[in-house]
């Protein structure tokens, strides 16, 4: 048993198959709470209730023969997991390989426009929906020619505004995406925020295929338990995304590193595992918001983006 497995199973016991080593789990990491931003009083005194039933717990079906983007859905639990770098190398991946890409950003951090260069006081999606404003005139220039929608800059009570909105509105995105107006199918990656929130929510219901972005240590490890739980409505519908995990960052020469792959691989058993090795040169692309395929050399993460992107294309030709 590597040491990475006796983090969370019981001495003797397995990782993936014993009970008590997933109460475990779930004992000492908690639940995971859904942050719908609807805590906040309301001008007239009254309280939404955090615990009341709502539209988005149940995944809400919308019309599959409307021309829409093919989606994938990047997510984690954790944050600082590099979900955002991955969006943005993947995009350029697969602009570069053929493909029409669009980078949405669904995170009210507005973190992906710093990665793409674009200007911080560009309108968003965030005030775009609140001022009923199209989202074909948000499109900006991306990298190797896909085209980024940013999040854009939103005050406090904007993003209140929005999350309850989006609460009551489970198609809000699916809306959205099927009056684009784009001529061709694109491929669009949505960058959403780390944990199980509205955004979340609003992406699962339209993804066709689920990036989930995790690293190589003990503490994505140990939400993928609730995470399995937000998934799994989504992947009992009809026409359930396909789920691909992918440990990110991961560092080839650390021994504790490689355990927590083996971890991660008897934890999801069968389902699909990938690795995108560390290289400097992606984390430095953000500090000069620059391509980070431009200055990639051969190596194991351009190797890893490749193999990821062509997955991607496949996907999308089989839907």
């Amino acid at each position: 048993m590597s040491r990475t497995d006796d983090l969370f199973a019981p001495s003797g016991k397995s990782l993936t198959r014993e009970p008590k080593a997933r109460n475990a789990r779930l004992h000492f990491f908690g639940t995971l709470p859904f942050d719908d931003g609807t805590r906040a009083n309301q001008k007239d005194g009254s309280r939404f209730c955090a615990n009341a039933p709502a539209a988005y717990e149940q995944p809400h079906h919308y019309d599959l023969s409307t021309p829409r983007p093919t989606v994938v859905a990047l997510v984690s639990v954790n944050g600082g997991v590099g979900r955002s770098t991955l969006a943005t190398a993947l995009s350029s991946g697969l602009q570069r390989l053929g493909e029409s890409v669009v980078a949405l950003d669904l995170d009210p951090q507005n973190a992906l426009r710093q990665h793409f260069g674009v200007a911080p006081e560009l309108l968003g999606v965030g005030r775009a929906s609140l001022l009923n404003t199209r989202w074909e005139t948000l499109l900006q220039a991306g990298f190797a020619g896909c085209r980024v929608i940013p999040f854009g800059h939103t005050d406090i009570k904007q993003k209140d505004n929005l999350q309850r909105w989006l609460t009551r509105e489970p198609e809000w995105l699916a809306q959205h995406l099927s009056t684009l107006g784009l001529s061709e199918r694109p491929l669009m990656l949505i960058d959403t925020p780390a944990g199980n929130n509205v955004y979340l929510h609003q992406a699962l219901s339209v993804a066709d295929s689920v990036l989930v972005v995790v690293q190589p240590n003990a503490a994505c490890l140990g939400t993928l338990d609730q995470l399995d739980a937000v998934l799994a409505p989504y992947l009992e519908r009809e026409r359930p995304p396909h789920c691909h995990y992918v440990i990110n960052q991961l560092e080839e020469n650390s021994a504790f590193s490689r355990d927590m792959v083996n971890a991660f691989k008897l934890r999801l058993g069968d389902n699909p595992l990938d690795v995108v090795h560390r290289d400097p040169s992606i984390s430095e692309a953000l500090a000069f918001a620059t391509d980070p395929l431009d200055n990639l050399a051969a190596s194991a993460a351009c190797d890893d983006l490749k193999r990821l992107c062509r997955l991607l294309i496949a996907r999308k030709k089989a839907r």
